[in-house]
C-alpha cells in the first residue's frame, strides 16, 4: 500500500506547502482538496502543479471535494475544468461524498445511481475514476455502487465514517475486491459514536479504531493503492506543517508495522 497525505490534514496550509512537506515526511502522494485547488489556480496555472509534483517526485492519485453536495449540484465548466487539472497531472480519483441527509435510503439511492452515472460519462473522457465516499453503512455504499454498474464508479473506504455508522469488519469483507478504489485513513477518539464528528478524528494509533484489523482486511484483498491520512483536527492545524506530515507519516508507518502490511 502507497502512503498519502489528504490536505485536510494540513488544513490552514496551501498546496505548495503539502506538496513539499508530504515528500520531505516520506509520503509518495498527496491528495489535493479541490478547495486548496481553486486557491492555487487564482496564482499559478496546471503546467505549475504538475511541475511542483515532478519537483519532488510525489504523485498526486486524487482530487478531494469536501463539499458534501458536489453530486447534487450541477457538473458546469467549473468540474470539466477540476477534471482537466486532475487529468493533466495524472490524477486517477476524483473523491466525493454522498449521505442520507434527511432522505430515506431508497430516496437518497436513487438520487446518487442517476448522479453517479451522469458524472461517470463525464469523467470517463479525462481518464478518471470516482471514488464514493458514503457517510453511512457500509452495506448500502456497495449497493449503490453496485446499482450504478459502471467500471469507473468505486468505493472510497473513510475508517472514521466506517467506524462511526457501521463497524463491521465483516461488512469490509463484503466488498468485491475491485470496487475499493481509495483509502481515507485515521483514528479516532474513544467517545460514543452519536457523538463523534470530524474533528475527533487523531493521528493512527492513537485511537480506539480497529485500524490493524482494518489493514489485514484490506491486505487479504489484495488492496495496493493509496492510505490517505485524513485528519481535521485544529489542535494539529496549529502546529508547523512539517511536524504535521512528520507526525502523519510516522504514525501511519507504525500502524502498518503492527499490522504486518507493507506501506511503502
Amino acid at each position: 500500500m502507497i502512503p498519502c497525505l489528504n490536505g485536510a490534514t494540513t488544513m490552514p496550509y496551501d498546496i505548495e506547502s503539502d506538496i513539499l512537506y508530504s515528500s520531505l515526511a516520506g509520503f509518495h502522494g498527496v491528495e489535493i482538496l479541490i478547495e486548496k485547488l481553486e486557491n492555487f489556480l487564482e496564482k499559478y496555472s496546471k503546467e505549475d502543479l504538475k511541475r511542483f509534483l515532478g519537483e519532488v517526485n510525489i504523485s498526486a492519485p486524487s482530487i478531494c471535494c469536501l463539499k458534501k453536495s458536489f453530486l447534487l449540484q450541477k457538473f458546469d465548466e467549473k468540474t470539466k475544468e477540476i477534471l482537466e487539472v486532475g487529468r493533466f497531472i495524472g490524477s486517477k480519483y476524483l473523491a466525493i461524498h454522498g449521505g442520507l441527509y434527511g432522505k430515506s435510503f431508497h430516496q437518497a439511492k436513487d438520487i446518487y445511481v442517476s448522479r453517479l452515472r451522469e458524472l461517470s460519462s463525464i469523467i470517463d473522457g479525462y481518464n478518471m475514476n470516482i471514488a464514493f465516499e458514503w457517510i453511512g453503512e457500509m452495506d448500502q455504499a456497495i449497493d449503490i455502487v453496485n446499482t450504478v454498474n459502471r467500471e469507473n464508479v468505486g468505493l472510497l473506504i473513510d475508517t472514521f465514517y466506517w467506524y462511526k455508522y457501521d463497524d463491521s469488519l465483516d461488512s469490509l469483507r463484503k466488498i468485491p475486491s475491485d470496487k475499493i478504489f481509495f483509502i481515507h485513513i485515521c483514528d479516532c477518539e474513544d467517545l460514543p459514536r452519536e457523538k463523534l464528528e470530524d474533528k475527533h478524528r487523531v493521528y493512527c494509533g492513537l485511537g480506539i479504531i480497529p485500524l490493524i484489523d482494518i489493514l489485514k482486511i484490506l491486505d487479504e484483498k489484495g488492496y495496493r493503492g493509496y492510505l490517505s491520512v485524513e485528519i481535521f483536527r485544529e489542535e494539529y492545524w496549529r502546529e508547523d506543517p512539517q511536524l504535521i506530515t512528520i507526525n502523519a507519516y510516522d504514525m501511519l508507518i507504525g500502524i502498518g508495522l503492527e499490522a504486518g502490511v507493507r506501506i511503502v
